[in-house]
């Protein structure tokens, strides 16, 4: 039996040591790789009396950031099947950790791989780790990959 590791990737610029780290740690023919990139909703909606054309351009953002997240996907699968990886991939438009969680239970993953980032302050406040709450909620085992100096760390 195979198992099967979902990656969550992101638009930070470390999802390439997300699929690097995974390499060495995975026997490809062992191995189904599920690529997953979630794009968060905007939160706030004006309603159309108060900002008008405003719908019409936040759909247009939110299938541009759609775009974006796919070809963000489709180089990480194109890493990952060139390294022998049977490869598939998902853009959901979700809240992160729930978007993360929720495709972990229904494709049924042995891990997750995340990464996390080094966020202080206000910032970490705000954001809550990504990371720390998959780690708290998730379904199965997960591997959290961190930037240290340019390098991967898990």
């Amino acid at each position: 039996m195979k198992n099967k590791v979902l990656v969550a990737i992101d638009d930070t610029g470390l999802s390439d040591l997300v699929v690097e780290s995974l390499s060495p740690q995975m026997r490809p023919d062992q191995t189904d790789v599920l690529v997953l990139q979630v794009v968060e909703p905007f939160l706030y909606t004006a309603p159309p009396q108060m900002a008008p054309g405003y719908q019409p351009e936040m759909s247009a953002r939110m299938k541009d950031r759609k775009e974006l997240a796919k070809r963000s996907v489709d180089s990480a699968v194109d890493v990952l099947r060139k390294a022998g990886f049977q490869v598939t991939s998902q853009v959901v438009e979700s809240e992160i950790k729930e978007g993360i969680l929720n495709a972990a239970s229904e494709w049924g993953a042995d891990l997750i791989v995340v990464t996390s980032h080094a966020r202080k302050g206000v910032a970490k406040f705000l954001h809550r780790s990504v990371a720390e709450g998959i780690v708290h909620r998730a379904p199965c085992s997960v591997l959290v990959v961190k930037e240290l100096s340019g390098k991967a760390a898990a």
